[in-house]
């Protein structure tokens, strides 16, 4: 494999992406787990940095944002937090500086 290529692996038919699909680093380690139904993602979707450690967490409810959606720096802390209903943020979005000691919000209804 060249470099910045990556592996695909579905644990259900290629074709119809239903089920569990994991994408790799071109190195290995896991890139993303991802749910889907009828070629749509659907329940929780999670990326990974090459270290292992989460990177984001999101769901989806046939295909849009639903539920809660955080992403992380790689020291694991909280850089983004939103809530989501059928693809539509209904909470504060919440973006988390710790090198600056800072917290900004937006709320968006």
């Amino acid at each position: 494999m060249k470099e910045g290529e990556h592996i695909e692996y579905y644990s259900s038919e290629v074709e119809s992406k239903d089920g569990e699909y994991i994408e790799y680093y071109d190195t290995g380690e896991i890139l993303s787990k991802c749910n889907y139904l009828d070629g749509k993602r659907h329940g929780s979707y999670i990326s990974y940095f090459k270290s292992g450690e989460i990177w984001s967490k999101i769901n989806y409810l046939v295909c849009k944002f639903h539920g809660e959606h955080i992403r992380y720096y790689s020291s694991g802390e909280v850089s983004i937090k939103s809530y989501n209903i059928n693809g539509n943020v209904v909470s504060e979005l919440e973006w988390i500086s710790y090198s600056r000691n800072i917290k900004l919000g937006l709320l968006v209804l």
